[in-house]
């Protein structure tokens, strides 16, 4: 997390600066969980990586740059994709800069959203783009990704993959209800899950970010109960009093299918399997 410079600090990121740095919520986050997360994911040696976002605090080229310093070896190194956050659109120019798409374009995947990526020979990810600048921390399921969708289901490239749906913010709150308040929203996400209902027998599971505490819950989308999913915030730091820290999963993948879902969890040192399974310990 790098501050931004005097003639960055306009608007938002005026208020953001000021939530992070007086406000205390930089402590939130650590160099050390990050760097860790890095071991660790390299140990885990996984075959593909999804990153549902918020590469960056504030969305500053500087931030970009960092970031990409950090995480290039593990996205470099098998089949990786990547979908903004809303911290990563920060601001109108944080998009109009196009650092995160200097940085992380050839993650981000081409195209109109939403996109399709397939990562190796077993798993497919029909990837959203929800985020916008805004003075909130609400997103949007634009009309013409939700009219799109049905074409990328149906894309022969697929084949018999695990199939999975990633986006930024949540389809559901943790206890299932539609996510909120208003200020943090997903607006078009019930008309996403309409759309997502007749393809909901391929679906593995929705994977997001957003919110830093993660959960698992599921939505019903025709009648099938697929799981939405969120490790948590990959950087978070150790903060036992708190009983926060940083988590990642993994997901075993077998016979096109979600067969299994590991997470682990930050210690202060290093990330170990999360005690009693995952999410057995909460956000």
């Amino acid at each position: 997390m790098r501050p931004p410079t005097a003639r960055q600090l306009l608007g938002k990121r005026l208020l953001g600066t000021a939530n992070l740095y007086l406000g205390g919520r930089r402590s939130h986050f650590t160099r050390a969980a990050q760097e860790a997360l890095v071991q660790a994911v390299e140990e885990q040696a996984p075959d593909a990586v999804v990153c549902t976002g918020d590469l960056t605090a504030q969305g500053t080229p500087e931030e970009f740059e960092a970031a990409c310093g950090l995480l290039r070896p593990v996205f470099a190194a098998r089949p990786s994709m990547v979908v903004p956050g809303n911290h990563d659109t920060y601001t109108g120019d944080a998009v109009a800069s196009g650092a995160l798409e200097h940085y992380f374009g050839e993650w981000l995947g081409q195209g109109s959203w939403p996109r399709l990526h397939l990562l190796g020979e077993d798993v497919a990810v029909v990837a959203l783009q929800v985020c916008e600048p805004r003075m909130d921390s609400a997103g949007r399921v634009p009309q013409d990704q939700i009219d799109g969708l049905a074409a990328v289901f149906q894309d022969p490239s697929i084949g018999d993959r695990a199939v999975f749906v990633a986006l930024h913010y949540p389809l559901r709150g943790r206890g299932g209800e539609p996510y909120g308040p208003r200020a943090r929203a997903l607006f078009g996400a019930r008309e996403l899950e309409a759309a997502l209902g007749p393809h909901a027998g391929r679906l593995s599971a929705i994977l997001h970010g957003h919110e830093h505490h993660g959960f698992r819950t599921s939505v019903s989308l025709g009648g099938v109960d697929v799981p939405i999913l969120n490790p948590g915030a990959g950087g978070y730091a150790h903060l036992p009093h708190k009983r926060r820290t940083a988590h990642f999963t993994v997901y075993t993948v077998e016979a096109g299918g979600l067969a299994g879902v590991e997470r682990f969890a930050f210690d202060g040192r290093c990330f170990e399997p999360e005690a009693g399974g995952a999410w057995a310990t909460g956000g």
